[in-house]
């Protein structure tokens, strides 16, 4: 639903609101496809109405979730220039053009400063932002009349002390989302990047913790639990929904509340 260039406003009655929260006939691609948020992603754009070509570096995850969904699928290594020109090669084979892209690549390297070294950088930049600017390159000239998201964090917003360059690599993620909205926002391709708190996801999941470490990690959003996979990845659905339309450059907190929080700790001294 590509508004284009208009001086007058759309009458209520001509627009079919049925379809604001569609993906029906549209087809995108989502690197990082065989778990996690990317799974979920996937299952939702599909439950949508729309088509996917899932992205992943492991085969056995990837085969798995496309043969569940009847879509196919591409064993690729996205932050690697090989990778991602096969994978627009391959968009291209499917689909000729999309209508967006899901980037769910990222990863936090754990380690305190005291023993990070230049090539611990370099490393968090090239997973967590290296593929995005791939991306850019080979995939977003395939995108017409839609829309493109990033997953960042809401770690891209604070300092923090076990891994040095997590927040600076998705803070300039966020950055790269803007820079990314305004060279294709004229061609009506929206950019935007969801920014996911603490959830249950499977690496959170498998880390032992005692009841009282996980009771406070659940109660410290304002809704006194963690996310769902499926609630960050109903967020960006929204965001390549035509819903979303007028929504672009931005980066979306999916993250219950906790960055609304007092952040002095006094509410907590006095409850």
């Amino acid at each position: 639903m590509y508004i284009g260039d208009t001086d007058n406003a759309i009458p209520a009655y001509e627009v079919n609101h049925s379809k604001l929260f569609s993906l029906e006939g549209r087809s995108y691609v989502v690197l990082g496809a065989g778990g996690g948020i990317g799974e979920h992603v996937s299952r939702t754009i599909v439950g949508m109405g729309g088509r996917v070509l899932c992205v992943d570096i492991s085969e056995e995850r990837v085969t798995a979730v496309a043969d569940q969904l009847q879509m196919p699928f591409l064993v690729a290594d996205a932050t690697s220039e090989e990778g991602i020109d096969c994978i627009a090669a391959c968009t291209e084979t499917e689909f000729a053009r999309i209508n967006g892209y899901v980037d769910v690549i990222g990863q936090m390297h754990r380690k305190e400063f005291s023993g990070y070294g230049l090539a611990d950088w370099e490393l968090d930049f090239r997973v967590n932002l290296a593929h995005a600017f791939l991306a850019a390159r080979s995939l977003a000239p395939l995108v017409s009349d839609g829309s493109i998201v990033h997953v960042s964090s809401v770690v891209g917003t604070h300092g923090g002390l076990t891994a040095p360059g997590y927040g600076p690599g998705k803070a300039a993620l966020q950055v790269w989302v803007k820079q990314m909205a305004a060279e294709h926002g004229p061609r009506g391709v929206r950019v935007n990047a969801v920014a996911p708190g603490l959830f249950l996801s499977p690496r959170y999941l498998a880390k032992e913790r005692s009841s009282s470490d996980a009771q406070a990690l659940a109660t410290r959003p304002m809704l006194r639990r963690l996310g769902q996979p499926f609630e960050v990845a109903a967020t960006i659905a929204f965001l390549l929904s035509p819903a979303a339309g007028y929504i672009t450059g931005t980066t979306i907190p999916v993250e219950g509340g906790s960055l609304s929080r007092d952040s002095t700790g006094l509410d907590e001294m006095l409850g």
